[in-house]
């Protein structure tokens, strides 16, 4: 198997950049429960490294399913 194929797949960056951005969002709304006061921390910046890795996949997810509607009208 040939990791640059697992490491470019869309799918598997999708869902990592899912999973990161559940993680943050998490984190950050703990901190928000005990808010005493404001602290920049980490999950800030997987929240915003995970929304990047998203935006970064969609043109590619899109244009497979692009693909499969064309091959589905023919």
């Amino acid at each position: 198997m040939n990791i640059k194929k697992i490491t470019e797949n869309p799918y598997l960056n999708m869902g990592v950049g899912i999973i990161f951005l559940w993680s943050g969002i998490s984190e950050t709304l703990s901190e928000l429960q005990e808010l005493e006061e404001f602290k920049m921390g980490a999950h800030h910046g997987v929240i915003i490294f995970s929304i990047m890795h998203i935006l970064k996949t969609l043109p590619d997810i899109f244009e497979g399913l692009e693909y499969l509607s064309k091959e589905g009208e023919e």
